[in-house]
């Protein structure tokens, strides 16, 4: 699958919320909706430029929005050195207030993406901070990270779960979206964890979760 991400896209520079400087790629959209995109596991060569980040991303600007993806402190010309998950959440805040600044205020419909790990450090943000009203979980790493602050998550939640994912049992995902406190949208793919033999289905995923969120305000 190519993907083809806006030619308006601009390299710039933010602060964590800890006050380290992070690089990021923007793209402007609409100003009444915006997504913050985080990337997989920074020790495990996850970037702003990992595939499935970027069909995600394409998706969000198809359908207008203005898109941030960035690299976690420690990677590309990212300062900072990896924080475990604990620090990165600083950087998922840095990335809203820079989408607040670019869009002249709080974003009507603020969204936060991630991938993996990234979809672990997103979901702890979305979770708790009132500015996030939507959260797209892309493989969900359960075997490796507690999810369950997501039962006490006020935003909508979308998953995109591959169904032979090495990092996640199906059992782990039913018993979360069990526990949420209103029924996610979820669409399970039949692929692994980096969704090698899905390349075809996986925009069509990205493009009908994006839908959702946009029609459940």
């Amino acid at each position: 699958m190519p993907i083809r991400l806006s030619t308006h896209a601009r390299l710039v520079h933010f602060l964590s919320n800890d006050g380290l400087r992070l690089e990021g790629r923007y793209t402007p959209g609409a100003a009444d909706r915006a997504v913050v995109l985080c990337h997989p596991h920074p020790l495990h060569q996850g970037s702003m430029l990992t595939p499935v980040i970027m069909a995600a991303e394409q998706a969000f600007q198809e359908a207008g929005w203005t898109t941030l993806a960035f690299n976690f402190r420690g990677v590309g010309g990212s300062a900072g050195r990896h924080g475990h998950g604990r620090d990165e959440v600083a950087d998922v805040e840095g990335g809203l207030a820079l989408l607040a600044k670019e869009l002249g205020g709080p974003v009507p419909l603020q969204a936060i993406c991630g991938f993996s790990f990234g979809s672990y450090v997103g979901g702890v943000v979305a979770a708790r901070d009132p500015r996030v009203h939507a959260y797209l979980g892309i493989a969900p790493v359960l075997n490796r990270y507690d999810y369950t602050f997501l039962e006490s998550a006020a935003c909508r939640i979308a998953l995109i779960v591959p169904t032979h994912d090495e990092f996640s049992d199906l059992e782990k995902i039913n018993a979360l979206t069990a526990s949420l406190p209103r029924s996610p949208w979820i669409r399970f793919v039949e692929t692994d964890h980096l969704f090698r033999s899905a390349w075809q289905i996986l925009p069509i995923a990205c493009r009908d979760a994006v839908a959702w969120i946009a029609s459940a305000r």
